[in-house]
């Protein structure tokens, strides 16, 4: 699975879908001209809604649908429908410059998908299926989307240069001790530099913040502190580094985390995708707007009346399509 997903997937707080990246080259050409294209039909939109709203009441009983969001703002409930509506029109709008593209599903994958829409619908129970009111075509139309919607983003990434080098990578793991005024901080570096000092000792007698033990990599944190912190060897110990109105001083437990590393490397090749495909994406969503019936999403109410418990749309899908 690629990661625009993912963020969506967190964006409708935390579970959406698994996980597409939209990412791509500037060469795609884009239409010229504005075409609406209309959502996904209510019976379509509802296997979605009913695998996020089983999800979080599994979790959080039907006691989340009432929470506010912040004060004078929506309820939870309104809040879902609008992230899910907002993922369905990304969904759409990625199906659609796929088939600008070219980019379709070969017929292994087609074979696939009709395998899992099966096995999905035949899991369905009668109060689900009175729920959603969604046939066995509604559910392979929109497994079909959401593959295609994945390939499309695999196909367009897959000859990008992606290279990210371990210095830009790099992780490291610092002990730090943070003080307000620059008297204490240079009593309490002369401390760090006695003969035997624990520095963790200290950092827990004189920092005002608690956490003393993290991983840094370039570009997380303030210039000067990384830059000094960067400069150390595995059980250095910085100078006094100012930063706004504190001052830190900064031990180096690890000059290089190995597995850090690569994480960070990881998510700045996710971060690197989509920064080169949000401008296409943003461009040819503004030329291809996707529109739903307002009524529909109106009709859409979560009552405890309704006995639907399905939850594992995505999660099936990635059983199928493991990354």
């Amino acid at each position: 699975m690629n990661s625009f997903w993912k963020r969506k997937q967190k964006a409708v707080t935390t579970a959406i879908a698994g996980a597409i990246l939209l990412s791509g080259c500037s060469g795609i050409p884009l239409m010229s001209e504005v075409k609406e294209t209309k959502g996904y039909s209510q019976a379509q939109t509802m296997i979605l809604v009913a695998t996020e709203r089983n999800r979080y009441e599994s979790l959080y009983t039907n006691k989340i649908w009432d929470v506010k969001m912040e004060e004078n703002g929506p309820d939870f409930e309104e809040y879902l429908l609008e992230q899910i509506k907002l993922f369905l029109e990304e969904l759409k709008t990625v199906t659609l410059l796929a088939k600008e593209q070219g980019v379709t599903l070969s017929s292994a994958e087609r074979e696939k998908v009709e395998r899992l829409a099966e096995d999905y619908y035949s899991q369905l129970t009668s109060e689900d299926l009175s729920y959603i009111k969604a046939d066995k075509e509604d559910v392979l139309f929109m497994y079909e989307e959401y593959c295609l919607a994945n390939k499309m983003v695999t196909e367009v990434t897959k000859d990008m240069d992606l290279e990210i080098s371990d210095s830009e990578a790099k992780v490291i793991t610092i002990q730090q001790i943070e003080v307000w005024n620059q008297e204490t901080a240079q009593t309490v570096w002369a401390k760090t530099q006695e003969e035997g000092a624990d520095f963790a000792s200290i950092a827990k007698e004189y920092s005002l913040n608690p956490d003393l033990e993290r991983k840094l990599g370039r570009g997380e944190d303030d210039k000067g502190l990384e830059e000094a912190a960067f400069a150390l060897k595995e059980g250095e110990i910085s100078q006094v580094i100012p930063v706004g109105q504190s001052y830190y001083i900064v031990k180096c437990l690890d000059d290089y985390d190995p597995e850090a590393t690569q994480e960070r490397k990881n998510k700045l090749v996710i971060s690197k995708k989509d920064q080169i495909f949000r401008e296409i994406y943003n461009e040819f969503a503004e030329k291809n707007p996707v529109v739903f019936e307002e009524e529909m999403w109106d009709s859409i109410q979560f009552s405890p009346d309704d006995k639907s418990d399905t939850e594992n749309f995505f999660q099936l899908y990635k059983e199928y399509f493991p990354e």
